[in-house]
């Protein structure tokens, strides 16, 4: 069985996009071969990759792609009949930095199907499956997300569209009055505190993605800083966002010697459980509602 290198890859990369020709892949040697002739023992036809896989890959691009205006021409040319794939390249051209991004994606992928596509070989071999290689789950922040620390007033334009945007939400899981007073809380303190900080991850053209809000509060001769607000935009969520902007706003209080770091929020889902642990944040006390009709 071939040993899956990094150019056995790329040349099954290769294959997979080439649906023109067709070929074979030597499973002693790894050398790809035209099939003419070798469709048997000792051959195996590389990863099937579909006009449909292709497309569910742009779909899942256009999730992580943070730039509204590039969002709104990608999503257009997905919504194109004929000539989509040609449609989608071409805006990718006019953004170098997502074209990059796209082709790594993509690679990322194809590798994932290999892996399978190999694994499934080895076991029909009676060899042992490799299994699946890790994966930078954090790349969309780690490359291309661009998280700030504010002030409160440098935050404000920010800020208080987000604010209106978590009221309506709120009213998806909350019943009014709750909502309300909660909501009534929140901007009171925020008004009290003009020394808030606010952790933004940028969108790259002036607006955000999402915000994290904290405040400083004293007891006696201690302190410790308060979470108390945290949004993301409901198109960027499930992506690793909110931690990082919580993560942001906590490395900014350690900085300034606040090591305990309190969230207090009535307008998180409880899905943010796992990451909040992730984080090293320990939950305490309870916050109920009787049962809504």
């Amino acid at each position: 069985m071939f040993e899956l290198s990094e150019k056995a890859v790329e040349q099954i990369v290769f294959a997979m996009e080439d649906q023109e020709v067709a070929t074979v892949v030597d499973l002693e040697s790894g050398e790809l071969l035209p099939a003419e002739g070798r469709l048997g023992e000792g051959y195996a036809t590389p990863p099937v990759w579909s006009s449909r896989d292709g497309f569910r890959l742009m779909e899942e691009f256009l999730a992580s792609v943070r730039q509204p205006s590039a969002r709104r021409e990608l999503s257009a040319a997905l919504s194109r009949g004929r000539g989509v794939f040609k449609a989608f390249k071409a805006v990718l051209v006019e953004h170098p930095e997502l074209e990059r991004a796209f082709r790594d994606f993509k690679i990322r992928a194809m590798r994932r199907t290999i892996g399978q596509w190999y694994d499934d070989l080895r076991e029909a071999k009676g060899l042992e499956r490799l299994g699946p290689e890790p994966e930078d789950t954090d790349e969309l922040l780690s490359s291309d997300l661009d998280i700030r620390v504010l002030g409160l007033e440098e935050a404000r334009p920010f800020l208080m569209p987000m604010i209106d945007e978590a009221e309506e939400e709120s009213l998806e899981n909350l019943p009014g009055p709750v909502a309300a007073f909660e909501m009534g809380k929140l901007k009171t303190e925020i008004a009290a505190d003009p020394s808030a900080l606010c952790a933004l991850a940028d969108d790259g053209e002036g607006g955000a993605l999402g915000l994290a809000l904290g405040l400083r509060t004293i007891v006696g001769d201690r302190g410790f800083g308060r979470i108390v607000f945290l949004m993301v935009k409901k198109e960027f969520r499930r992506m690793g966002l909110g931690s990082a902007l919580l993560g942001a706003l906590t490395k900014a209080f350690e900085a300034e010697g606040l090591s305990l770091v309190m969230l207090d929020s009535a307008f998180l889902p409880s899905e943010l459980g796992p990451s909040l642990a992730a984080l090293g944040f320990l939950s305490y006390g309870l916050r109920s509602l009787t049962r809504q009709d």
